[in-house]
């Protein structure tokens, strides 16, 4: 392995790949792409659970310079992205620069270079580091007494045991969130009882999923521009419709009453109905998109528990209205930890500052990539980088130009060092937050994307073509000049 590379890649999914296609495409070679497993995809090669797939169309969530004309449906399985990944990592000729199995555990600035500590006991450097790790990584697992205990099969939904079959047992699902809205309709059709334990209930929208068939995917492969155009114009409504649908106000207020409606209709049971629709306001958690969910809860061998569970003792889960109700397997649908980066990476900057104390108020930072004091260091989908409305990947492309622009800034003019000045970082964020009270994610129903003081670290508060703008050329008076 070369001792020192001009850019330092952590992780190979979509931003690493995207990154690393990127550097090639524009000349730079000199670079790695450092990556835990064996294999390329990150949330698509973990995530493995029946049912697994995007929430966002297929012509909208893949690379824009590698349109795929054969998705075979409008909503990807997680399978079929996976193998898209992949043939993107070939592609683009990624493999030579493929670190596998080298897991980052340390970043250290040192001498206006990062000290990169690999799990192995390796170490290597690299004048920039981009971290393409994602801001949804370790799976967050339930603290429930007696479940470490659970003489059953405990299993999280991204580290699926495909092994375990459930046919004709007794399951309990943990969690409402996208995860369990997708594979509850599957566990349902093998368990011979499956209890779904809500706490919070979601907000859910239709799929209106369908097969993309040959006559389609042959006039997206033969039409110059067609796949272009449709790209454009779904992403183009979901940017009317997140326009409208996110800010506070009578056309949110309309949508939400038509959401209402909607389940309203799908769910029969007037009881089952009062447990199933939100009473806050829609988007400000995460929505869930489903074709079978609501459906799947109303079938024979389901039944939704929203009680909270107290502790589980043997085979029983025990509710605190004294239910008692044994299962013989878990399955914890319950997301990840946001933005935990720092809990499995010790990254230290200028003078030894430590990113886990930076970010310990507060989770933010300048352009939702760099934080003052850790120079060179670009975060792909950093905090408030997220959107609620559109496919990420055009913010992983706006992100990975901003990555180019800064290479491109420091080869024309000699700069070794890009480090965040901290008044333009506060002017930033400060911008941020402001436009995020207009918006109906910005706080109040303690969403995951929030913290314990109800900021919102997670989400971008405006358009995709507003996050372009804010990354659209890299401006040298926002960062400290060379030596301070």
């Amino acid at each position: 392995m070369k001792e020192h590379y001009r850019v330092a890649v952590l992780g190979a999914g979509f931003s690493g790949l995207c990154v690393g296609a990127n550097l090639k495409r524009r000349g730079h070679h000199d670079f790695a792409i450092f990556e835990k497993a064996d294999a390329v995809g990150g949330t698509w090669r973990e995530n493995t659970y029946p049912g697994v797939a995007c929430d966002v169309p297929s012509h909208l969530y893949s690379l824009s310079f590698d349109l795929n004309p054969d998705w075979t449906r409008e909503y990807s399985s997680g399978q079929e992205i996976q193998a898209y990944i992949e043939r993107a990592a070939v592609k683009f000729g990624l493999r030579p620069h493929l670190r596998f199995r080298s897991e980052v555990v340390s970043l250290r600035w040192e001498s206006e270079r990062w000290q990169v500590a690999l799990k192995s006991g390796e170490t290597v450097s690299a004048n920039v580091v981009v971290a393409g790790l994602g801001g949804l990584h370790v799976p967050k697992h339930p603290e429930i007494p007696g479940l470490d205990v659970f003489p059953g099969k405990v299993m999280h939904s991204a580290e699926w045991d495909h092994a375990h079959d459930f046919r004709g047992s007794r399951v309990a699902v943990i969690g409402t969130g996208s995860s369990a809205v997708q594979l509850i309709p599957e566990l349902r059709r093998l368990a011979d009882r499956l209890f779904v334990f809500q706490r919070t209930p979601a907000w859910v929208l239709p799929r209106f999923d369908r097969e993309i068939g040959s006559t389609a995917r042959a006039r997206y492969r033969n039409i110059p521009g067609y796949m272009h155009l449709a790209r454009w114009a779904r992403c183009l409504i979901r940017e009317i419709w997140g326009a409208l649908y996110v800010r506070r106000g009578r056309a949110h207020d309309f949508f939400e009453a038509q959401a209402r409606r909607a389940m309203e209709r799908r769910i029969a049971d007037p009881e089952l109905r009062a447990k199933l629709i939100p009473d806050y306001a829609l988007g400000c958690k995460r929505p869930c998109i489903s074709d079978d969910y609501l459906e799947a809860l109303q079938q024979d061998n389901v039944e939704l528990v929203t009680e909270e569970i107290e502790r589980i003792e043997g085979n029983t889960i025990h509710t605190r209205d004294g239910a008692c109700i044994p299962v013989d397997s878990i399955v914890a649908a319950t997301g990840f930890r946001p933005f935990d980066i720092t809990t499995y990476v010790d990254i230290r900057g200028v003078d030894g500052a430590s990113l886990a104390e930076t970010w310990a108020q507060r989770v933010e930072a300048h352009r939702t990539m760099m934080v003052p004091s850790f120079p060179n260091f670009y975060l792909m989908l950093g905090p408030n980088s997220g959107l609620g409305h559109n496919s990420v990947l055009h913010m992983i492309e706006a992100q990975t130009r901003y990555v180019l622009a800064a290479l491109r800034h420091m080869d024309r003019n000699g700069v070794r060092v890009l480090d965040p000045r901290p008044e333009a970082f506060h002017r930033f964020n400060n911008r941020l937050q402001d436009a995020m009270k207009r918006v109906v994610f910005g706080g109040g129903c303690n969403a995951w994307y929030t913290d314990e003081h109800d900021h919102n670290f997670t989400l971008w508060p405006g358009s995709i073509w507003s996050y372009w703008l804010s990354l659209s050329r890299l401006d040298a008076t926002e960062f400290k000049p060379p030596g301070l």
